[in-house]
């Protein structure tokens, strides 16, 4: 009975030994969000943390308890790893995150140059949640900026083709896009698939 008691103990002095040593890597990792160092530097310095910096990065991306600046620079951060984890993290913030940090995912997505990058923009053409807001002159005014504005700017950048000159109503146009990505699937049906076994 003693014996177990001991066993126990021990369980829950190291449960609570890991708890900390995982608030002290969060911590550290969000003093150099906090100081601003640049991504390259930041990347080193959390490199230096912790051996899993995307899953940190991640839970400070999806707190409510950071500011805002800190959640971004942590989404921006998470780019800069390139790795498996790393691109499903962001596409899960641009899919299911906060809306105000969708827009900043999908940005820091398509920084990877993954091959996905263009599937993931597609998929957010019909998201209306308002991300950010934008200050535009001539005539002054504030405008709501959607998460599918900025998947059809990202998309420009992306491919180097643009649809429209002006943004129609202040909202960026999304069918050209879904018929544009239409017309690329079928035509890499279209594309016979190379056959190992071809004699030459």
């Amino acid at each position: 009975m003693k014996h177990h008691r001991i066993a126990i103990l021990c369980l829950v002095a190291c449960a609570l030994d890991l708890g900390v040593s995982q608030n002290s890597v969060r911590s550290q990792v969000e003093s150099v969000l906090d100081s601003s160092p640049g991504r390259e530097k930041g990347h080193d310095l959390i490199s230096k943390i912790t051996d899993h910096p995307v899953a940190v990065l991640m839970s400070i991306a999806q707190s409510t308890q950071g500011s805002y600046a800190r959640r971004t620079r942590a989404i921006y951060l998470m780019a800069t790893f390139r790795t498996n984890e790393s691109e499903r993290a962001l596409a899960e913030l641009a899919e299911r995150g906060s809306p105000e940090f969708r827009c900043p995912a999908l940005d820091a997505f398509v920084e990877m140059k993954s091959q996905d990058a263009i599937p993931l923009l597609m998929s957010r053409l019909d998201d209306h949640a308002v991300c950010m807001h934008a200050s535009l002159t001539d005539p002054a005014r504030e405008q709501d900026v959607f998460v599918s504005d900025e998947a059809v700017r990202l998309l420009e950048q992306v491919t180097g083709q643009s649809f429209e000159k002006v943004p129609a109503n202040g909202h960026r146009a999304t069918t050209p896009w879904k018929d544009w990505w239409t017309k690329q699937k079928r035509n890499a049906k279209l594309v016979p698939k190379r056959s190992d076994n071809c004699e030459t």
